[in-house]
């Protein structure tokens, strides 16, 4: 068995969940490799030799980015090829059941065969940041859900479901935020005093949105995914961007994964009590450690 595993990742937390997939996979004697797409670079992949294809996406806005959509509608897919998706948000609300909605619409048209979808929790890179000891506890939900996407994908468990009317609706009235980031980036700006010129905002924009004007200073132009890839990964938080900085919802500083696994969290995070933003993982920890339990007795 061969799988191609082909994600977009905005700040890496998809590259960190597709690795984890590769080994889980490999883990079950699979033959994986990996693609990430280039937001510039649409080219057509060669699907030939693979038996599987995983396709994998961070949620921005309860839809898939626009440059995984753009990718995904260039690809030819193989008729019959045995497809799956796992896609990933900070938020398990329903709204986002349907971001799949023109991937699986594509796939359908090439008749490739699409029959698993799967939603992992990983953390903000907007809005808020995450507290260590809850990552802890949705990369150990991540870890099951891994499992369940194994076992089914490899034993053909089919678990796509069709997607309601009003979140299919919300998927297509909320991608007016593509244009977002192109408005946005009018607003950017780089704080002189705390930036270091290390270039890494310049260097890692995944579109070359951001550049260095002939004065020394950081300029942006005017094609931003909106991804916070530069302002989450500064080193000094000496990026400001636009209208989500006035409404508070930067984020900067890159989560360590590696460290937050290692914590010891005395008693669950998430429980039967928790309401406010984080009430919807009681129903998704209750789903994934439900199958788990029916896949695997424990």
């Amino acid at each position: 068995m061969k799988c191609l595993l082909v994600y977009y990742t905005g700040t890496y937390n998809t590259r960190y969940l597709t690795n984890l997939l590769k080994a889980r996979l490999e883990k079950e004697g699979v033959e994986v490799d990996t693609y990430e797409i280039d937001a510039l670079k649409m080219e057509q992949l060669d699907y030939s030799g693979y038996d599987m294809l995983g396709l994998g996406y961070p949620i921005y806005g309860f839809n898939a980015p626009s440059r995984f959509l753009k990718f995904v509608k260039k690809q030819k897919f193989p008729k019959g090829l045995k497809t799956f998706i796992y896609k990933n948000s900070g938020e398990t609300l329903h709204a986002n059941d349907a971001s799949s909605v023109y991937v699986v619409r594509k796939l359908k048209r090439c008749k490739a065969d699409i029959e698993n979808e799967y939603h992992f929790i990983m953390p903000y890179n907007i809005h808020f940041k995450f507290e260590d000891a809850l990552i802890n506890e949705m990369l150990r939900m991540d870890d099951l859900l891994l499992d369940v996407l194994a076992k089914e994908v490899l034993d053909g468990i089919p678990n796509i479901k069709k997607y309601k009317f009003i979140h299919r609706l919300i998927t297509f009235f909320v991608k007016i935020q593509y244009i977002g980031g192109d408005i946005n980036s009018f607003f950017y700006k780089v704080k002189k005093d705390k930036c270091i010129n290390c270039n890494k905002c310049i260097n890692n924009c995944p579109t070359k949105n951001i550049y260095r004007a002939k004065n020394g200073s950081i300029k942006f132009h005017h094609d931003c995914l909106m991804c916070m890839r530069c302002s989450f990964n500064c080193p000094t938080d000496a990026m400001r961007i636009g209208f989500l900085d006035a409404w508070g919802w930067r984020v900067n500083g890159a989560y360590d994964f590696k460290k937050i696994r290692t914590l010891t969290v005395d008693k669950p995070i998430i429980n039967d009590s928790t309401d406010g933003f984080f009430k919807c993982y009681i129903e998704t920890y209750a789903y994934i450690k439900g199958r788990h339990k029916e896949l695997f007795g424990e």
